[in-house]
């Protein structure tokens, strides 16, 4: 018996090097772009020290040392560490929601740029920026629904939400309870990735018409939907791995000119005034280059598994196969 979800991998990995391969530094920088925002792929020592023995050994302000007068610190209001807190809280959640936007219209700039054979940014980020969004809300009410799920048996832990009855009885199973909607909802999130979201470049349909026309498809083949799932996660955990190693390899070389240099530095200005600044500087240069490294090689990967989708979607409905009708 022949199983599409086997029979499509060598398929996937043929459509992968074709695309990839000869090289082109604009396809791969373009997808570099695409995987940052849709690849499965992410000391305070000191001054730690420092604060404890300031709390250990206090001076009151003014006080004096060796005949010395110590200089008085001003100590932060309550207020402005709380503004200061309140102003990085939002940045981060404005940042992750624009990354969370983005990376959900480059959804659909992947497949669009798999099913073209021609890597593309700006015509198919406009072109699919409104099905975009459709598929950020959806994501953001399912994952809604999921963290709804675990709230209710954390409240019920800690205390907040008061029961008649036993507690011990009632806690595991609201636990299992949320564990399987856990379940369903990461399996909709992956198979709206995979399966849904080509549906609805094909097609033109939203998320909630493609899921209708993916869905009786799927039971119908819900074996192969569970093998592809089963596949995909072996060989996905297997892909992390050798990605994890590449880019751990991968830091070791591009971390020596960081400490080389950084060496320098510490040899010749010390850790204060420019030369802290230049540490500093150098960090995040290294962190930065390792992000990248690490897209860089994601590449492959994240290609490869989206061809994968794309491929058995269209061996189980031929006017849904977008790579080879294109």
């Amino acid at each position: 018996m022949s199983w599409d979800a086997v029979d499509s991998l060598d398929d996937a990995r043929e459509a992968t090097e074709s695309l990839l391969f000869p090289l082109s530094w604009r396809t791969w920088l373009r997808l570099v772009v695409v995987t940052f925002f849709v690849g499965g792929v992410g000391g305070g020592g000191g001054a730690g020290q420092a604060a404890q023995g300031a709390v250990s050994s206090p001076s009151p302000p003014g006080a004096t040392l060796d005949g010395a007068t110590l200089p008085t610190i001003p100590t932060p209001s309550l207020g402005d560490v709380g503004t200061v807190l309140l102003a990085v809280v939002v940045v981060a959640v404005v940042l992750a929601l624009g990354y969370a936007v983005v990376g959900a219209v480059m959804e659909f700039v992947l497949v669009e740029s798999l099913r073209r054979r021609r890597v593309e940014l700006r015509r198919p980020f406009r072109q699919f920026l409104v099905p975009g969004l459709r598929l950020f809300a959806f994501r953001a009410l399912v994952l809604a629904g999921l963290f709804a799920s675990a709230a209710v048996p954390l409240l019920l832990f800690v205390g907040v939400l008061p029961v008649s009855g036993s507690r011990v009885v009632l806690l595991p199973l609201l636990v299992a309870v949320a564990g399987l909607v856990w379940f369903a909802g990461v399996l909709v999130l992956r198979l709206t990735t995979d399966f849904v979201v080509p549906t609805m470049v094909g097609e033109g349909r939203t998320v909630l018409s493609a899921w209708r026309r993916f869905a009786p498809l799927c039971r119908a083949a819900w074996r192969e939907v569970v093998l592809y799932l089963v596949v995909r996660l072996v060989l996905g955990a297997a892909a992390a791995l050798v990605v994890g190693l590449a880019v751990g390899l991968g830091a070791l070389v591009v971390a020596l000119p960081f400490v080389l240099v950084g060496g320098a530095v510490v040899a010749t200005v010390g850790l204060q005034g420019v030369g802290l600044v230049v540490l500093v500087a150098l960090g995040a240069a290294f962190s930065l280059s390792v992000l990248l490294l690490s897209v860089v090689v994601q590449v492959p990967v994240v290609t490869y598994f989206r061809y994968y989708g794309l491929l058995l979607l269209g061996r189980l409905d031929g006017r849904l196969d977008l790579v080879r009708a294109s």
